[in-house]
């Protein structure tokens, strides 16, 4: 996983060096909302089941055009985890996983329509994320937090993963507005230790809005 960190930062670098032709290179930030979780191979006998959890992710990216193809490296921060409900001493609570990536991403980009103010679109590519910050946090059946505990420990520094997704540009004067959907395909296990699994991987289902110059 270092070496396609160091991969996508150095081919992220070559592109921001080009020259910048009239109308070639862009500039522009993004964020949005996940809907995050996870994938666990064999799931836990004492959890009934792993649900989604809303998080937050923004960032910026650039956008080098060749024709109708773009490639686009985006450094992003992304809220990943999951929540379950757990039984503890003598009731229910609900536990969530607050952790908190930097992501950097190489994705490539395909315009499929160029002509017109508005324009679809659709990309995929790989995804680097480096943990910065892991949190279990345990709340009441009144969603009053009740315990928070640093859980770093137990999960990888880093994650590959595999980004798609498509979506709407438009066009106004001198700038760029987009929307788009997003899926986030966790490839490597960010479980490290103490998890009687196979894997834990991050999914995710994210909407962007975005700006461009």
């Amino acid at each position: 996983m270092r070496r396609s960190l160091v991969l996508t930062i150095f081919l992220s670098l070559l592109i921001i060096g080009l020259p910048a032709e009239a109308g070639r290179i862009s500039v522009g930030f993004k964020g949005g909302m996940n809907l995050v979780n996870i994938s666990v191979s064999p799931r836990p006998i004492d959890v009934a089941g792993f649900k989604n959890l809303n998080g937050l992710t923004g960032g910026l990216f650039l956008s080098l055009k060749l024709g109708p193809i773009a490639i686009q490296p985006e450094f992003m921060f992304a809220r990943r985890g999951t929540q379950y409900e757990a039984y503890i001493d003598d009731g229910f609570y609900n536990v969530e996983w607050h952790h908190d990536y930097l992501e950097v991403m190489l994705l490539l980009k395909w315009s499929v329509l160029q002509a017109g103010p508005v324009g679809p679109f659709i990309y995929a590519g790989p995804s680097y994320g480096y943990l910065m910050k892991a949190a279990s946090v345990i709340y009441d059946t009144e969603g009053a937090e009740v315990a928070r505990a640093d859980s770093r420990d137990y999960f990888r520094k880093g994650e590959l993963a595999l980004v798609f997704g498509s979506g709407l540009e438009f066009k106004v004067r001198a700038i760029k507005l987009s929307l788009e959907g997003r899926y986030h395909l966790g490839l490597s296990s960010v479980a490290l230790a103490g998890f009687e699994v196979d894997y834990i991987k991050n999914k995710s289902i994210s909407i962007l809005a975005g700006i461009s110059f």
